[in-house]
């Protein structure tokens, strides 16, 4: 894991010494290995089956009051060096250069979708519905959700039927979707800490000083298979990566969301909107 995400001249040198390795050595065996994990990607992070995904909303209910939950998406920046084409398309609005990674998480904060390298400028909005998983359930929900399973989402994503975002507090929500909001917030912050132990346990993605901008995205993907497996595999030094991850994105990832309560698919938001309405008024009280 070391050489998979330390590929910086200074690292690369102290691995190529360690090893009496020359350095181009370890370059070649740091690339084979971001392609050789980003092509079994599929066979790690990949969309649940009915089965699974019973088995997920039923952990999802042992500690949530929001009965159908089987996952959270959010969105991370991971930064980057100054690209030598198009630098600007990739400083967000926290002033360093950056690609995004979106991901969707279980209840095990495994990821089970995960679409990466869209520069940080770009919005969650447009990252989302350029993404494979908006595409692909828009085609086809019933492969991907139950009658009543969705996703969380925060204010950045766009209030649908399959996946649910809080509601806008502008000082006049009633106390029925304050609960709503206090729940959906205690529930999706399994994201957050999916990504705390992600940044955690693999340092390097803190800062990916790479010039290669077409591996940059699959050495993020790599880093993503091997937190799975990781979890897979009860790695126990967890609640350390998870502690030193979340420090480092309280300092950093504040980001800041477009709201999507004007989302162009009115029919779509309209259902996503009647089904927050139900479980919020059918929502035990805290």
């Amino acid at each position: 894991m070391k050489v998979l995400l330390y590929e910086n001249h200074t690292e690369s040198r102290s691995i190529a010494k360690q090893f009496d390795l020359p350095q181009s050595t370890v370059w070649i065996c740091f690339e084979r290995t971001i392609k050789a994990l980003s092509s079994i990607a599929d066979n790690f992070i990949n969309w649940p089956s009915r089965e699974k995904r019973q088995v997920i909303e039923n952990g999802f209910n042992n500690k949530s009051k929001l009965q159908g939950v089987i996952g959270a998406i959010d969105g991370t920046y991971i930064a980057i060096k100054a690209p030598r084409e198009n630098p600007e398309v990739y400083i967000n609005r926290k002033c360093y250069y950056a690609i995004t990674l979106q991901a969707v998480c279980d209840n095990k904060r495994q990821f089970m979708d995960v679409f990466v390298g869209y520069p940080s400028s770009v919005s969650d909005r447009r990252i989302f519905v350029n993404s494979d998983l908006y595409r692909n359930v828009t085609t086809n929900v019933a492969e991907y959700f139950d009658e009543n399973q969705f996703i969380l989402g925060d204010k950045a994503y766009p209030n649908l039927k399959w996946i649910l975002s809080p509601y806008i507090d502008r000082g006049h929500l009633q106390e029925r979707h304050k609960n709503f909001n206090k729940c959906h917030a205690s529930t999706r912050s399994v994201v957050e800490r999916s990504f705390a132990l992600l940044f955690g346990r693999f340092r390097r993605l803190k800062y990916l000083d790479m010039c290669r901008m077409d591996l940059i995205p699959k050495t993020v993907l790599a880093a993503c298979v091997l937190h799975n497996i990781c979890l897979m595999f009860a790695d126990q030094q967890e609640q350390y990566y998870v502690q030193e991850g979340r420090e480092f994105l309280d300092q950093r990832q504040a980001r800041d969301n477009v709201n999507l309560e004007q989302y162009n698919e009115g029919v779509m938001v309209a259902d996503g909107n009647a089904r927050r309405e139900i479980i919020a008024q059918n929502l035990p009280r805290h």
